[in-house]
């Protein structure tokens, strides 16, 4: 029945996607300021604003240090060196994500801001332009397509892209088309009016903050739209370790979010985007824990690699893996695919250690630093 029902879902999503293939990108080019909060950023700070700053829809480029305490300063010293004004350099004392994305956003002049980390790769194509149409067509806020960086040949970020990117386009576009909004617009691909943003801006009361502004935006009845054509490419945690610690500060986030946006739960946004998320875990995590309980308690121990990789799921995962594949030229994508298993069952222990505990206490873990890592490819 879940298997029936997602690939009923991919299909539909896949329509309405294409559907929307006829969009056209803005026109306003040079017309969006971008801003980038640093923290230890110095290995990929380089590429990621080099990028940045070759890209025609954009004005300037405000990078936020927010305390850093590596090359950053360096970095970005030579960097201004070679942009002049079109990089705006704001060095401060350690505040936070949030506090140093207000902190540019307020500088910044322009009347649209793109918001993104200082570890993703933002390609100089047209995906600015079809998230600005958005704004251009009634949109306050915009999010774009978070996939994975693979340029450091690692294994876990190559797990992750298997999905990744398929996945967030059919679930985003299906809680836009249901629940009126995407579930998150993502701190690594953002747009917004800024008059908005300094009406209800960023803080640092949760570890998500990109998640809470989200909510907090469509609380007010901002409209918040999805631009499956804008994608970027952040870097991937490539220890086990990184992972968890990453994860947990998620999901911890959006259980706290839960909380502090209650009065949501039970909107229509709620109903098909907040709660749907959760409910799926509780359906997986009771699936999995009755089948493979009675499966040990019966002794038919192999059993379990069928429960973990069922035919069915394996062939539908190797699908959105070929997609994968093709889009980052990588065939061992479509081979890696059912391994992918590995991130639901992170994510399903998780809410179990953690996740409820977040939702009754409204405490979460102290944010995690993922090693950065300098491209092996640099970007001209």
């Amino acid at each position: 029945m879940k298997t029936t029902i997602f690939v009923l879902m991919c299909i539909s999503m896949l329509i309405y996607i294409l559907l929307c293939l006829r969009r056209k990108p803005s026109e306003q080019l040079a017309s969006v300021d971008a801003i980038v909060p640093a923290f230890n950023e110095g290995p990929c700070l380089e590429s990621s604003l080099n990028n940045l700053l070759g890209n025609h829809y954009i004005n300037q480029v405000i990078c936020v240090d927010d305390g850093s305490t590596d090359e950053t300063p360096q970095v970005l010293e030579q960097l201004q060196k070679k942009w002049g004004e079109r990089l705006i350099v704001i060095h401060q004392s350690n505040t936070g994500k949030g506090g140093a994305l207000m902190k540019g956003i307020k500088r910044s002049s322009a009347q649209y801001v793109f918001l993104t980390d200082a570890d993703t790769r933002v390609p100089q194509d047209n995906g600015l332009g079809y998230m600005l149409a958005e704004i251009e067509n009634g949109a306050d806020a915009v999010g774009g397509i978070p996939s994975s960086d693979l340029r450091y040949g690692k294994f876990l970020p190559h797990i992750r892209a298997t999905v990744k990117m398929p996945m967030i386009i059919m679930k985003r576009t299906l809680q836009q088309f249901l629940g009126g909004a995407p579930f998150i617009i993502s701190g690594a691909c953002g747009m917004f009016r800024r008059e908005i943003l300094l009406r209800h801006g960023f803080s640092d009361r949760t570890r998500v903050e990109d998640l809470d502004l989200t909510w907090t935006l469509i609380a007010n009845g901002f409209r918040i739209r999805q631009c499956n054509r804008c994608i970027v490419y952040p870097q991937e945690c490539s220890t086990i370790r990184e992972e968890w610690r990453r994860w947990r500060r998620w999901i911890v986030g959006y259980a706290v979010c839960m909380r502090l946006h209650s009065r949501l739960l039970f909107s229509r946004y709620g109903l098909f985007s907040i709660i749907p998320m959760v409910l799926v875990v509780i359906y997986g995590v009771a699936i999995y824990c009755i089948m493979i309980g009675a499966l040990l308690f019966s002794g038919e121990y192999l059993e379990t690699l069928y429960i973990l990789f069922p035919i069915v799921w394996i062939g539908i995962v190797c699908c959105i893996g070929a997609f994968s594949a093709y889009w980052h030229r990588s065939p061992l994508l479509v081979v890696l695919a059912p391994l992918s298993v590995f991130y639901v069952l992170l994510s399903y222990l998780i809410w179990i250690l953690y996740g409820t505990i977040g939702f009754f206490t409204g405490r979460e873990p102290r944010r995690d630093k993922p090693t950065r890592y300098k491209p092996v490819v640099e970007t001209a």
